[in-house]
């Protein structure tokens, strides 16, 4: 009997602490396997345009560069144009929420879907923004030749403005809006691109465009090809210290918020750690040495908005565009 006691407590012992291992690891995989790994994409991952040439190919095609480093993947830019972003837009939100497509279009794209009415059965607020790609200040700019040495000068006159607009320029919503307010005429000539906006400019059938204040639009200036009268910002840029700011010329500071960000966005459903992952590379990507070396080489800046800063300037637009919809009309 004492052989048998000493015997049973062990063998029971052993039992407990079996079945103890058994129901800990069970559950211990369940747990680890409800959390997901980190992710990595198992195929090429494409980035969707809405338009050749200018910033965002330039951005995009360095990212397919840099950021097979960070994914493991070859990357392809692909172009949906028309509709103002829209087309892209709506292929991306028809692409599987798997990691392997994202978007990089401007912010124009998303307020036109976010408030007004869509033909599109879904919402863009519903396709996850990973990060907004700020820009440099906008300005307007017109021939040397042009009889509008100033912004007085425009304000003055009674001829009605034309405006050569380049793609969908953001921008070009808070001059709209000042024209409106003084009472400016003007009337809006569109072109395919900036290149385009700019010869039409200087062969004299159009009076001033707006531009993004990069290589493509500063080198110009620079050589004395066409003359800076304002830019959107809230203070004076170095580049070009002796140009008026808009908040100088008396309009609202927050009307540099129509600079372009570029947003870069996944489908609806895309789960949150194949979010982060594609987030986490972007941002590897786009700090990375040879990004930065690219990024003043060809003067586009590469700078990830703060997410609260987007926000704010994302609310402010929408409210903007609400309450404006001649502008909006004129924008689209």
């Amino acid at each position: 009997m004492r052989w048998n006691r000493s015997f049973a407590c062990p063998l029971g012992t052993i039992f407990l602490l079996t079945f103890f291992f058994i129901f800990s690891t069970s559950g211990f995989n369940q747990s680890f396997a409800a959390q997901p790994t980190t992710w990595k994409p198992t195929k090429p991952v494409t980035i969707l345009l809405s338009s050749y040439g200018g910033a965002f190919d330039w951005i995009a095609r360095q990212l397919s560069r840099v950021l097979p480093d960070y994914l493991g993947q070859k990357i392809i830019v692909q172009r949906v144009t028309g509709a103002e972003g829209k087309n892209a837009m709506d292929t991306l939100q028809r692409s599987k929420p798997d990691g392997h497509t994202m978007s990089l279009l401007g912010v124009g794209t998303y307020l036109g879907l976010a408030t007004k009415k869509s033909q599109y059965p879904w919402n863009v607020k519903d396709l996850p923004v990973l990060l907004a790609i700020d820009t440099p200040p906008y300005g307007v700019f017109v021939y040397p030749k042009s009889p509008y040495a100033n912004y007085q000068d425009i304000v003055k006159t009674k001829t009605p403005i034309r405006i050569a607009l380049g793609g969908t320029n953001f921008a070009i919503v808070p001059l709209l809006m000042d024209f409106d307010k003084k009472g400016i005429q003007y009337k809006v000539a569109r072109f395919k691109g900036s290149a385009e906006s700019s010869l039409a400019v200087m062969a004299g059938n159009a009076e001033l465009t707006i531009g993004a204040l990069s290589g493509v639009h500063a080198n110009p200036i620079k050589a004395g090809d066409f003359r800076l009268l304002w830019l959107y910002d809230t203070k004076r840029i170095a580049m070009f210290p002796n140009v008026p700011t808009h908040v100088e010329l008396g309009m609202p500071k927050e009307w540099s918020y129509y600079r372009i960000a570029r947003l870069m966005q996944v489908p609806p459903g895309t789960p949150l750690h194949i979010q982060r992952a594609l987030k986490e590379a972007l941002i590897k990507a786009l700090s990375d040495k040879r990004t930065i070396e690219w990024s003043k080489k060809f003067d586009t800046p590469v700078g990830v908005l703060p997410e609260a800063e987007f926000q704010e300037r994302i609310n402010y637009l929408i409210k903007g565009f609400n309450e404006s919809p001649k502008i909006v009309e004129a924008y689209f």
